[in-house]
C-alpha cells in the first residue's frame, strides 16, 4: 500500500478533543457541517457504529443530488474515526461520479484528534483502496481540488463549532 497516492489536510480548531469528536462521530451533528458549502446532508439509511454502513444524499444548489456510503470501521473516543467511503447511486450501490472518467471506488478515510495548545487538531487522510491505474492517476490529479473542497468543509465545520 506504500506506493499508493495519499491525501491529508489538518487544521487546528479552538474546540476541545470531546466536542471535536462529538461533530465527526454524531450524525445530527455531521449533517450540519459536512458537503460543499450551501449544501444540505441527509442520512438516508444507517447509523454511525463500527461495521455499519450510512447512506447519505448531498443536495446543493448547483449540482444534482450526490449519494455516498461510509461503512464505519473505528470509533474511538476521542482520538479517531475511521470509515470507508464511496460514491453511491440512491439506492445505496457503489458507483463512479459522473464528473470523473475514472475514480477510486472506495477511500480509507481516517480522521484524528490531536489535543495541542490552542484546541485540537484534525488531520484528514484519504487513501484509495479499491482504484483501477486510471483512478490513482486521477486521484492524483485531483488532489489540489480535494484540500479546496476539504478546506471548505473545515470552514463549515469551523463555523459550526463558533455556533
Amino acid at each position: 500500500m506504500s506506493d499508493l497516492p495519499v491525501f491529508t489536510i489538518t487544521r487546528l480548531f479552538a474546540v476541545d478533543r470531546d466536542t471535536m469528536y462529538d461533530a465527526w462521530a454524531d450524525p445530527r451533528r455531521m449533517v450540519q457541517w459536512s458537503g460543499p458549502k450551501g449544501s444540505t446532508v441527509e442520512i438516508l439509511s444507517g447509523e454511525v457504529s463500527e461495521g455499519h454502513t450510512v447512506h447519505s444524499k448531498t443536495v446543493s444548489p448547483d449540482m444534482p443530488p450526490m449519494y455516498t456510503l461510509a461503512k464505519w470501521i473505528t470509533l474511538s473516543r476521542p482520538e479517531r474515526v475511521v470509515w470507508e467511503q464511496s460514491f453511491a447511486d440512491e439506492y445505496g450501490k457503489k458507483t463512479v461520479p459522473e464528473f470523473f472518467d475514472a475514480w477510486p471506488e472506495t477511500l480509507l478515510t481516517e480522521v484524528d484528534f490531536t489535543e495541542e495548545e490552542g484546541g485540537t487538531r484534525v488531520t484528514l487522510s484519504w487513501t484509495p483502496i479499491e482504484a483501477t491505474p486510471e483512478a490513482l492517476t486521477e486521484f492524483e490529479k485531483q488532489m489540489a481540488g480535494m484540500k479546496g473542497g476539504w478546506g471548505g468543509s473545515f470552514d463549515e465545520l469551523e463555523a459550526f463549532l463558533a455556533g
